[in-house]
């Protein structure tokens, strides 16, 4: 069906209801779109000079925009049977996005912001160079985990035509989407942004979408792509061992009856991501509290908190998504604040997604496509506003950067807001340290709910646990019935519990003991061949060039380069060499140091990012530059046999 037949009568998704697609229905979602992307949809499609004549959207006046809504409107009201998807060329690309953000970019930037369109089918992935070779009877990969990381490193196989099975240890998919079903779990980054680029045009329902809907997107995903008979749920890796005999991994996996089942691979691909293992905080007295003590990971079904007096440890991410439904339905609530946050609004955040934008994701050809680009586009000076100081601001007795420091205000301005100006609050509230460099944290009504008569914020220490309740640093008791530790997880614990033996019977959990966990490209230690992390350790870039579920495509592409490149070239192993592993970590940890989340020091010790003193979590480079290790693996850097 072409898109303007769509014109007549829409079924609105959400609440059921026929709509009316005319003028006016099709200006509500001109008003409504991102317009920086329906601009460049309609540019690239029609090549009308009208629309390239105007300046960025984020800077037009009110004239101009009322224009370029209006030109919008008329376009695809009067000629939107005539619209097709076109690919530009390359130089009329470079020109839409130099358009669109208002700024040069260099032509690694160019090719990283390319795949981002996603006009290709398998952004970021590795397709054969040359399909005459063979895959060997034998070759087979084994993926642990079935998050979003698996799925993709198994489509990234699937197209490849190389063999595999999935290893989860739950019942089903989603990773940490699936252990976290705490009240009111989303997203929070929009839900467009959190999808992977090869399937176009998913139907969220929301801007942010919320776990439930995450696990179906990703059931989805599984089903359609052929990946779901692929995963053997249950089976939980206990032992990866490397036999230098036969150059295969041997693998030693448990199941719910308690037996063990084995199964052997060529390769091996670890995909438990970061976020696999809970954090629980040591507290004197836990074992004698009679109450419930719940991490948000294993939150109980049905728990029914009315009438409770809860506690909760945390204001990250998970802290701030549950404490408005928690504060709703309990009696009382006492949030137990560690540090401050600097905690923002989204726009959108909890909303539906209208028909309007609906209808125009799926009849205006190339919109998709813009959305992608232009809603990640305000971080791509990410690193340069926030995570590298400014020498010539600093000297003016600035902090770090000068957008820094208009940002940080701006938050304190909404903080004060919303806590109605209680001083009392803010005192607490206001953080020491500069915005961003920490992981940013999403508002979900978090500070409007301190502000409830049933809800106390505490900034005293936890002491202990007494069987009735807490007690803190200034000698208070509260009592409690519920416990909630939205504490996080261990993040050091990389591919943990299961133990990993490689060459010459080297654990690797021993390995990253004697100083912290490394790896090369985030994906490869030596003494390990054939085998690969997704998530690993410094993999998650500091920059916001790239949508996370890019980089998973990003990473599983390298992988499958590395595998394409065993059977095409006829060798059994595949190995990162120690020079280039130790020139990388060197190299890394001195880009790491010149960051704000080492410099800073009012967060450098409070900062999940940071552990033992080194940046654990991220990738110190601007995207371009982290997209030339993980595009394809350096010949000189890998070792094959």
């Amino acid at each position: 069906m072409r898109a303007g037949e769509q014109r007549g009568r829409l079924i609105d998704a959400n609440k059921g209801n026929e709509m009316d697609v005319d003028n006016a229905f099709i200006r509500r979602a001109v008003e409504a779109s991102d317009l920086a992307a329906l601009r460049m949809a309609l540019y690239m499609a029609t090549r009308d000079e009208t629309l390239a004549g105007l300046g960025p959207v984020a800077g037009l006046s009110a004239e101009d925009k009322e224009q370029l809504l209006e030109v919008c409107t008329s376009m695809i009201a009067n000629d939107l049977d005539t619209i097709e998807l076109r690919q530009p060329s390359d130089d009329h690309l470079r020109t839409m996005m130099t358009m669109t953000i208002d700024s040069p970019m260099d032509e690694t930037d160019f090719i990283v912001r390319k795949e981002v369109l996603a006009f290709n089918d398998y952004p970021f992935m590795h397709m054969w160079e040359d399909r005459t070779a063979e895959v060997p009877a034998n070759f087979g990969v084994a993926i642990i985990g079935a998050g979003f990381n698996g799925i993709a490193m198994a489509i990234q196989c699937k197209i490849l035509g190389i063999p595999f099975d999935v290893y989860e240890r739950r019942s089903e998919i989603g990773g940490t989407w699936n252990i976290n079903r705490y009240p009111d779990v989303r997203v929070d980054t929009l839900s467009s942004t959190y999808e992977f680029s090869f399937e176009r045009q998913y139907p969220w329902t929301e801007y942010f979408a919320t776990g439930p809907e995450v696990r179906a997107y990703l059931h989805h995903i599984a089903t359609k792509f052929g990946v779901i008979d692929h995963i053997h749920f249950e089976h939980d890796l206990v032992e990866a061992r490397f036999e230098e005999s036969e150059s295969r991994w041997h693998l030693t996996l448990s199941r719910p009856e308690g037996n063990v089942v084995t199964a052997e691979a060529t390769a091996v691909v670890s995909a438990c991501g970061l976020f696999a293992n809970p954090k629980y905080p040591d507290i004197e007295g836990a074992e004698d509290f009679n109450g419930l003590i719940v991490h948000p990971t294993a939150w109980p079904e049905g728990l029914d908190l009315t009438g409770k007096r809860v506690g909760v440890i945390g204001n990250g991410s998970t802290g701030v998504q549950l404490l408005a439904p928690v504060s709703a339905e309990a009696e009382q609530v006492h949030v137990f604040q560690r540090t401050p946050q600097w905690i923002s609004p989204r726009d959108k955040y909890g909303a539906n997604v209208e028909p309007e934008i609906r209808w125009l994701i799926d009849n205006v050809p190339g919109y998709w496509n813009w959305c992608r680009f232009t809603s990640i586009m305000s971080l791509f000076a990410f690193h340069s506003n926030f995570l590298a100081a400014d020498p010539e601001w600093e000297a003016k007795g600035g902090r770090v950067t000068q957008i820094s420091e208009a940002v940080g205000e701006m938050l304190r301005g909404y903080i004060t807001d919303q806590v109605d100006g209680r001083q009392d609050l803010i005192d607490k509230l206001i953080p020491d340290y500069a915005p961003m460099v920490r992981r940013p944290v999403v508002d979900n009504n978090w500070y409007k709910s301190l502000t409830r008569d049933n809800v106390e914020l505490v900034t005293d220490a936890i002491v202990r646990l007494t069987p009735t309740g807490v007690e803190t640093a200034d000698s208070q008791h509260r009592e409690l019935d519920v416990l909630v530790t939205a504490t996080g997880f261990d993040i050091v614990k990389y591919l943990w519990p299961a133990e990993y033996y490689g060459i010459d019977g080297t654990n690797l959990h021993e390995r990253w003991a004697a100083d912290s966990p490394r790896a090369y490209a985030g994906m490869m230690v030596p003494e390990f061949p054939n085998m690969f992390i997704l998530y690993g350790p410094n993999s998650q870039p500091v920059s916001g060039g790239v949508s996370l579920p890019q980089w998973y495509q990003m990473w599983t592409g390298f992988i499958g380069k590395c595998l394409t490149t065993m059977i095409e070239e006829g060798h059994s192993r595949i190995m990162v060499n120690n020079e280039a592993f130790t020139r990388y970590n060197t190299r890394l940890d001195s880009e790491a140091a010149k960051l704000t989340m080492l410099t800073d020091e009012g967060s450098r010790d409070v900062n999940y990012y940071v552990q033992g003193g080194r940046m654990q979590v991220n990738a110190p480079w601007e995207t371009a530059e982290y997209y030339s290790y993980v595009s394809a693996p350096k010949r000189d850097d890998i070792d094959f046999s």
